[in-house]
């Protein structure tokens, strides 16, 4: 089996349903070969150095993976024929050297997946924390506010 990295750039036009469907359709084309994702990478939603169908954003998505050979004709062949995706590219690591700078990216993929859910997990309790001190400073103001009138009574 050997290590590949791939690019592919899809439609802006799609939601966000239809965008998990069609890396998810992607990355199915890629495991039912006999292939094994090790990676991924959401780059999101990018402006393209030229318009490209005249599409001027597209939504990226890199994916690091393993598979034998003879299965990239059939994952290539897939995405000429599916219409959401714009543009591929498809890399081989061959030597050593580049096998190394696979791992060393896969690596890297996987800290910044990391950091990205911990980022997003901080964002999600963030905003409960905000509320649970607002009903307190809310609360505060109505005692306040029931007091103020007794004291000029």
């Amino acid at each position: 089996m050997r290590h590949y990295e791939n690019l592919v750039i899809l439609k802006p036009t799609l939601t966000a349903e239809e965008m998990q469907a069609a890396v998810a359709q992607i990355e199915e084309n890629i495991t039912k070969d006999g292939g094994e994702i090790v990676a991924r990478d959401v780059k999101g939603m990018k402006r393209l150095a030229y318009e490209i169908n005249k599409n001027a954003r597209g939504y990226f998505h890199i994916m690091y993976f393993r598979i034998a050979p003879t299965a990239i004709e059939e994952i290539e062949r897939l995405y000429r024929i599916n219409e959401d995706v714009l543009r591929f590219v498809t890399v081989k690591y061959d030597s050593k050297r580049e096998v190394k700078a696979w791992n060393d990216l896969v690596t890297k993929t996987e800290k910044l997946t990391a950091a990205r859910a911990a980022a997003a997990a901080t964002k999600t309790e963030a905003p409960a924390a905000t509320e649970a001190k607002t009903e307190e400073v809310k609360t505060e103001e109505v005692k306040t506010e029931a007091e103020a009138p007794k004291a000029d009574a």
